[in-house]
């Protein structure tokens, strides 16, 4: 997600003398507050610190073709950008509420009283870099760039559930890293901001193989989406501002997995947006996001990000 707001003194004093410059949210923009994933490449606001809350849901974990259930997921993120010239470095790390209501494991009910289900754990950790170069323009601020995203499998999610039989089955959620090279352009006035960012997500899978007992093994599959963020940003005035973006992510690859997924051919569109608000050197923003199709599900139970999610965050911007 893509906020910007101005700070139209702060783009005053950096003009060279007998220059104007144009006065647009780039003086004090992208402080993205991605919800989870897919979030756009965070160019943050400068160099800031921020704490956010991040509330997920999704009502069918069938994704993964031997679970059925729901499940909602509490978001807890630290982090920071630190701002060089052209240069945007941005790293978090999460801590995780997660809570499962699971009604059958490899086609087995679980049983009546041990369905709900929740643990505390580690989440993935989430780190990336970007560098803008400024294209000169009188009425129209154009910036174009380079941007890597990474997602690292650090989290510690397990869950052992029983079943109607007696039997325990013991499950984690699979570990992915994440590595998202991708192009940006930015084109700002005065007071909108438009941004475009085209990604290719890898997804590689750390362990290749999930074995349960008495179950044949099943390939966990390597995924490529090819992924893509139209954002606007509206700033009416100085302190406030609110964007919209409309997130795609289309799957590349068909995998071959044994049945560990139904992910094929995977189409997920996604609506994001939320207003921020400067206060001194404080921002506070809210975001939410809305799977549009299908494919979003499943892309939320993929990366554990949930089909639909409300965010909000805080930041310090030094």
């Amino acid at each position: 997600m893509v906020l910007g707001i101005a700070s139209r003194t702060r783009a005053a004093e950096e003009a060279p003398a007998g220059e104007s410059k144009v006065e647009s949210a780039l003086a004090r923009a992208f402080d993205p507050p991605g919800i989870d994933y897919p979030a756009a490449q965070a160019f943050g606001v400068g160099t800031s610190l921020y704490v956010d809350q991040t509330n997920e849901a999704t009502d069918d974990l069938s994704t993964f073709s031997w679970v059925t259930g729901h499940g909602d997921n509490f978001r807890t993120a630290i982090g920071g950008t630190l701002a060089i010239r052209g240069l945007r470095v941005v790293a978090e790390i999460p801590l995780q509420y997660t809570r499962l209501h699971i009604d059958t494991l490899q086609g087995v009910p679980t049983a009546n009283q041990d369905r709900d289900k929740s643990v505390l754990s580690l989440g993935d950790v989430v780190t990336g870099a970007s560098y803008l170069w400024e294209i000169p323009g009188d009425t129209i601020r154009l910036q174009v760039g380079a941007s890597l995203r990474a997602r690292l499998p650090t989290h510690t999610t397990q869950f052992s559930f029983t079943l109607s039989s007696g039997y325990v089955f013991t499950f984690g959620f699979p570990y992915y890293l994440h590595i998202a090279p991708g192009i940006v352009l930015v084109a700002a006035s005065k007071y909108l901001t438009l941004r475009i960012e085209e990604t290719l997500l890898s997804m590689f899978a750390v362990v290749r193989e999930v074995k349960f007992d008495g179950i044949p093994g099943m390939l966990i599959p390597d995924l490529y989406f090819w992924e893509s963020h139209y954002a606007a940003i509206a700033q009416p005035i100085e302190w406030f501002g609110f964007s919209v973006e409309l997130v795609s992510c289309i799957q590349l690859n068909r995998v071959q997995d044994g049945g560990y997924t139904t992910l094929h051919d995977v189409k997920a569109l996604m609506l994001e947006g939320g207003p921020a608000v400067d206060v001194g050197a404080f921002r506070a923003s809210v975001m939410g996001r809305l799977g549009l199709t299908h494919g979003a599900q499943d892309f939320g139970v993929i990366t554990f990000s949930g089909t639909r999610a409300i965010l909000g965050r805080v930041s310090y911007v030094f």
